[in-house]
């Protein structure tokens, strides 16, 4: 099996993995990278490199598990705090609704007894 040699795109260190891997992590920085199977821009290879990887026909880009467990988590937390804030203001809304009937009430007693007293 071949080994390919590539740089780190965030520290610059070499990336050595062989033919066929899925994931790279950087010896250097720890940073995770899935390997793609594509085109690649061989300038920026050194030439045993840049032979390698055409026949190999492989690229490497950012692992992007992370981003997409921040997304789902941003996204879950987005939906809870819209049902939270949904919650609220159906609360708030039952308090006053509450409060203007309690208010009717208590105007209607007051009116009554006013009624009563006159009628006296």
């Amino acid at each position: 099996m071949k080994v390919i040699e590539k740089k780190c795109p965030n520290c610059g260190a070499n990336l050595d993995f062989k033919v066929g891997e899925r994931d790279v992590v950087c010896k250097s920085c720890r940073r995770k990278f899935a390997v793609e199977y594509g085109v690649d821009d061989p300038s920026k290879l050194s030439e045993k490199a840049a032979e390698a990887l055409k026949a190999a026909d492989i690229s490497l880009r950012p692992a992007r598990k992370m981003i997409l467990i921040f997304v789902a988590v941003f996204v879950g937390l987005s939906v809870l705090a819209t049902v939270f804030s949904i919650i609220q203001i159906n609360n708030s809304r039952e308090r006053f609704r509450q409060s203007v009937e309690e208010s009717h009430r208590q105007f209607e007693q007051k009116s009554q007894q006013m009624i009563d007293e006159i009628q006296r």
